[in-house]
């Protein structure tokens, strides 16, 4: 029989024999079996024995009952060995199965912490943003009030300089009037 080599996740080699099913080792005992009886059928390759006496018949059964039941004790260690065998297979399998969920879900969790981080970052650039779009906002509103207030100002002083104008040029003419008067 040949030799398996497998590999699990830590690249490291596992020789293992193969496994021989039950029914697979009935069929060697019962092929065994049957060549036996093939070459105790053919007479004419041996020579007929002479009849034994009765006792060794006995002997005879009794060995034979007792190899049948030397090879279904092995067979039942076989199954033993095949299903212990079996079964630590299945824990390494099961065992390399939950080490390949538990790195799965470290994973996911690395990814979820990393996308929850850029999140965050994109949070904290977008509000940056924001704030930056506000405060120039805010300063070109001023600038608006200021310029506005300067223009309302300038109105202001033009404003005031035309009546100044005016009531000077209406002093001015009251007091060219009393003058006149008075010659």
């Amino acid at each position: 029989m040949a030799e398996e080599v497998l590999t699990n996740e830590i690249d490291q080699e596992v020789n293992t024999n193969p496994v021989i099913s039950t029914d697979e080792n009935e069929q060697n005992t019962a092929q065994n079996q049957e060549t036996e009886s093939v070459a105790t059928e053919t007479p004419e390759s041996q020579p007929k024995p002479k009849r034994a006496p009765r006792k060794t018949v006995a002997k005879e059964t009794v060995a034979v009952e007792e190899v049948k039941e030397e090879e279904q004790e092995v067979a039942e260690e076989v199954e033993e060995v095949v299903s212990s065998e079996e079964e630590a297979t299945e824990a390494k399998e099961d065992k390399s199965k939950n080490d390949k969920k538990k790195k799965m879900k470290e994973k996911e969790k690395k990814q979820l912490a990393e996308k929850k981080e850029k999140l965050k970052k994109k949070k904290a650039v977008a509000k940056r943003k924001e704030k930056a779009k506000d405060a120039k906002k805010e300063k070109a509103k001023k600038a608006k009030l200021k310029a506005k207030a300067k223009k309302k100002a300038k109105a202001k002083k033009a404003k005031d300089k035309a009546k100044a104008k005016k009531i000077a040029k209406k002093k001015a003419k009251r007091t060219k009037a009393k003058k006149n008067k008075k010659k």
